[in-house]
């Protein structure tokens, strides 16, 4: 098995709520149904690494409540190396999810633990090839871990939701990926003068090496460490909910960089992996294989 991830990040029990539409500011509508679903950003893009044939590794927090023991049975029925998981008497990390009949989402996520992780818990593999990080654990301890990795490893920030960039930080991060709300937030512009390509630039020279802007169905638009300017159009699909299809094209884009494919095709198979993730039905995405996934690829070749 080729190359190790590890994972540092968010593990939440995420409530979804279904409903006609997404209700207005001040009304109450009556949902369809409700389910109860592994998430988390860290946990997320920890699962859809682990379909791809790398070592995963995972560090993160979950309390000793239910939530805490519905994420730990989901977390050691897959291939991920749990060392790092600490449990601890406090509140496991939840949001709740509203999705419309037409697929789109909005969410609260309350952290819970996930702010409390501390850096002697994680324990690095070694020959470590990818980090993955995320901002919803506290910002100090990815910042800490980054010093901790060794100088080869491969770091992608998920920089989602998005904070004040600190410029120390992003200088040793090699790949930046948001999607465009988060990229106007960390350039602090205004939606009617942005551009993507100068987005891309702008962002870049924060200090992150390359950097990649998810644009949704629209597929998404990158920069190299050498200037250069790579996109896919979006894949078509019939979408039935893009809640965690950001998180699907994390972990996916990190395990086949872990592989040894370069950004641009690991970009590629990052797409394939959202694409089947969003027309899938929620309660069977977990039947997703890496076979599906390069077979999505190979079609939109």
């Amino acid at each position: 098995m080729a190359g190790k991830i590890l994972v540092v990040g968010s593990l939440h029990l995420d409530v979804i709520v279904h409903s006609s539409r997404l209700p207005k500011p001040d009304e109450t509508l009556l949902g369809d149904k409700v389910s109860y679903r592994f998430g988390g950003k860290g946990g997320n893009q920890a699962l859809a690494a682990a379909k791809i044939d790398v070592q995963v590794f995972m560090a993160g927090r979950i309390g000793t409540d239910n939530f805490g023991k519905q994420i730990y049975d989901t977390l050691s029925n897959q291939n991920i190396n749990l060392d790092g998981l600490k449990i601890v008497d406090e509140a496991t990390g939840m949001s709740v999810a509203l999705i419309g009949s037409d697929g789109i989402y909005s969410a609260v996520v309350v952290s819970g633990v996930n702010q409390t992780i501390e850096l002697s818990e994680i324990a690095v593999p070694d020959d470590l090839t990818v980090l993955v990080l995320q901002n919803e654990i506290n910002t100090d301890a990815n910042f800490e871990i980054i010093k901790k990795v060794p100088k080869s490893t491969f770091v992608i920030l998920n920089a989602a939701p998005a904070l004040t960039p600190n410029k120390d930080f992003f200088e040793r991060i090699d790949l930046l990926i948001v999607n465009q709300l988060e990229a106007k937030m960390l350039l602090n512009e205004e939606p009617s003068i942005f551009n993507i390509l100068d987005a891309l630039r702008k962002l870049q020279n924060l200090g992150p090496k390359e950097v990649i802007i998810t644009l949704g169905a629209d597929g998404y638009t990158g920069i190299s460490k050498n200037g250069e300017i790579f996109s896919e159009p979006g894949i078509k699909v019939d979408v039935l909910s893009t809640h965690g299809a950001g998180d699907s094209f994390v972990g996916t884009l990190a395990a086949f960089i872990c592989k040894g494919e370069p950004i641009n095709i690991a970009a590629q198979y990052a797409q394939a992996s959202s694409a089947l993730h969003v027309k899938t039905p929620i309660d069977q995405r977990e039947k997703i294989l890496q076979a599906d996934i390069e077979n999505m690829f190979s079609l939109n070749q």
